[in-house]
């Protein structure tokens, strides 16, 4: 693990971010980059991703959160953290990868923030889990799923996860976003969605990271 600090312009900020490298490495392959929201929680989400569904050449990159709130909701400056992953955390962290595929992943605030990246720059990752993502109010327009598949020109994934006891308003929000998901025709965006039964809101989100990579690169 190692931590590498970035003095981001788009930000003001002095921020920090944090490598896990891959198991199994080989150079014959190219590398799949997993990035995390709330970095502080990324390496036992990382940990567990592995112990539970090992992945050849996975490098895990979590970044660290000064202002969650600010950084995550699309109410605040998302718009600006976007920014921030595309321009300066991206550039740095791949810097000497060849790199398969990018995904992103985030839980709550942070998979909210998952379904905003998609939707504002749908070619910057090819795969994008959001777990009990939240706030979703303005983002369930159908319209917007559907200009994004337009513009795409590979497969890219979409993943939606919350727990049976999850909070109401993430159940009823989600549910929303699937049924206008349901009712359209996609060509490129690939959406699953899952409820983990018995799970709450605060342990929803390994599940959603294993089943949501399981989903992507199957048995690997």
């Amino acid at each position: 693990m190692d931590t590498i600090p970035i003095e981001s312009k788009i930000l003001n900020k002095n921020r920090s971010i944090v490598i896990y490298k891959p198991i199994n490495y080989t150079k014959d392959e190219p590398v799949k980059m997993i990035y995390l929201i709330d970095g502080e929680f990324s390496k036992y989400r990382f940990q567990s991703l592995q112990e539970n569904k090992p992945t050849t050449n996975l490098v895990g990159v979590g970044i660290i959160n000064t202002d969650r709130r600010r950084d995550l909701l699309y109410t605040k400056e998302a718009n600006k953290f976007l920014d921030f992953i595309a321009s300066e955390v991206i550039p740095v962290v791949e810097k000497g990868y060849h790199v398969g595929t990018r995904i992103l992943y985030g839980h709550s605030f942070g998979g909210g923030f998952t379904i905003y990246a998609l939707l504002n720059k749908p070619q910057l990752f090819d795969a994008y889990i959001a777990s009990s993502p939240s706030p979703l109010m303005k983002l369930i327009n159908i319209t917007d799923y559907l200009r994004v598949d337009i513009t795409l020109n590979k497969k890219t994934s979409l993943y939606l996860s919350y727990g049976s006891k999850d909070m109401g308003q993430v159940r009823k929000w989600i549910q929303n976003l699937n049924e206008n998901l349901s009712g359209a025709r996609f060509n490129y965006l690939d959406w699953k969605f899952t409820i983990f039964e018995g799970k709450k809101h605060n342990n929803s989100d390994i599940p959603a990271l294993i089943n949501g990579i399981a989903g992507i690169y199957g048995s690997d």
